[in-house]
């Protein structure tokens, strides 16, 4: 920011936030980035061109399919790989990203007072929504088969179709977490 201002590039915080993340704590591929980025965006640095450069995936598209889990909807989730791929966007990106938002949404869940908004980050009330959405439990289940999930990429016949099966596994095991929820809240016989 302070190097951006000092050269006069105007720049959107999510454009910014974006590069951080891309850069991994690493200042001189934070600065590179930056700098191709500008030249990417023609002089300017706005979120879209700085998520096309960089081939993230719309943050959008990660809450919708951690939504579609929550609610158990195949179908949602199914449709949302398909629009990823049809768009061209990366499946291991796709899961990195959620990674991010699930780890977000845990400490939402395990420690609500970190998780608050202090009015910089637009994804805070997305984030706190969700995680009162799916239960801690399936949260934590869902990072870890994210996280595992990007490694077995390789493995499938294409990215795409890895992606979906990684995602619908959860919903495999959310049958059985229902059921056992649901034989604890019914009263004995």
């Amino acid at each position: 920011t302070q190097v951006l201002a000092q050269e006069n590039v105007a720049a959107e915080p999510q454009a910014l936030r974006l590069l951080a993340r891309a850069a991994r704590g690493s200042m001189r591929d934070a600065l590179s980035l930056t700098d191709q980025a500008i030249a990417f965006g023609g002089g300017q640095l706005q979120e879209h061109t700085v998520r096309q450069m960089l081939g993230a995936v719309d943050r959008g598209h990660v809450f919708a399919l951690i939504d579609a889990l929550a609610r158990g909807d195949g179908q949602t989730v199914v449709q949302t790989v398909d629009a990823l791929r049809l768009d061209g966007l990366s499946a291991a990106s796709t899961l990195e990203d959620m990674t991010g938002v699930l780890q977000r949404m845990a400490v939402a869940q395990a420690v609500p007072a970190l998780a608050g908004d202090d009015g910089a980050d637009p994804e805070v009330q997305a984030i706190a929504a969700l995680a009162q959405a799916l239960p801690a439990d399936e949260t934590q289940l869902l990072y870890s088969l994210c996280l595992h999930g990007r490694a077995e990429l390789g493995l499938a016949p294409d990215e795409y179709t890895g992606l979906t099966m990684v995602l619908l596994r959860l919903l495999a095991f959310k049958s059985p977490i229902e059921r056992v929820a649901a034989e604890r809240a019914a009263p004995p016989l």
